[in-house]
């Protein structure tokens, strides 16, 4: 077995193009490569189950960005449904 040798920056990770074989609808299948990310460090570096991501491929690079969450704004409807709740719970 070998020893890899840990990275000293402990955000970083050193991780292997995989390759994994997808089925083709016309001709059997082809072989395309797989990152994998998975681990307790991902939670660590702020993403969660069911997070939003946005990847982006660069020059030798991929950046991956945790999408932010926007509250949609209310139908004119609800509006004036939440206008009226306020003002009944201020009396």
């Amino acid at each position: 077995m070998t020893h890899r040798k840990k990275s000293s920056n402990p955000s970083e990770r050193r991780l292997k193009v995989y390759g994994k074989y997808l089925p083709r609808a016309w001709y059997g299948y082809v072989l395309t490569p797989e990152i994998r990310l998975c681990g307790k460090w991902l939670e660590a570096a702020g993403f969660e189950c069911g997070d939003e991501v946005t990847v982006k491929c660069l020059s030798n690079k991929i950046e991956i960005t945790l999408n932010t969450v926007e509250e949609p704004e209310p139908a004119s409807g609800q509006r004036r449904r939440n206008a009226q709740k306020e003002l009944f719970e201020q009396d």
